[in-house]
């Protein structure tokens, strides 16, 4: 969202500091998700443990000990909570695909507004409807 605009515009050091301290909050939400996707696909086919997958939290994605225990916990009981990550990437990889499609044409606007149009199907029929055209 920072990359389009959105969250402090000022050019002063203290709207330059908050837009900082913005894009390390995203980036530090992304490490986490990421995160949990390379633990949900390891756990759930047996290429790690409970205990790695704390350590892996605490170590690549910067969590707390608790906060890792937290992670690896909810790990074990969902196996889905790898989505959030799969989903962006899905998404991303048909925004470019659109937008290669279109060209000079491609309106970020108008892609997320077909987008959303489509409502809650799976990524490939929104794909199959954006791209028709």
């Amino acid at each position: 969202m920072l990359d389009e605009g959105f969250g402090p515009t000022g050019k002063d050091a203290k709207s330059q500091r908050e837009l900082n301290m913005l894009r390390l909050g995203q980036l530090w939400e992304a490490l986490l998700r990421n995160a949990r996707f390379i633990v949900a696909i390891k756990m759930h086919t047996g290429q790690m443990t409970f205990e790695k997958a704390v350590r892996f939290f605490e170590k690549e994605a910067y969590q707390s000990h608790t906060g890792s225990v937290m992670e690896a916990k909810r790990g074990t009981s969902n196996p889905t909570y790898l989505y959030y990550t799969l989903g962006k990437l899905e998404i991303l990889k048909l925004r470019a695909e659109v937008q290669a499609k279109q060209g000079a044409a491609f309106n970020l606007q108008k892609f997320h507004d077909d987008f959303v149009q489509q409502g809650y199907p799976p990524i490939k029929m929104v794909r199959r409807a954006l791209l028709q055209g």
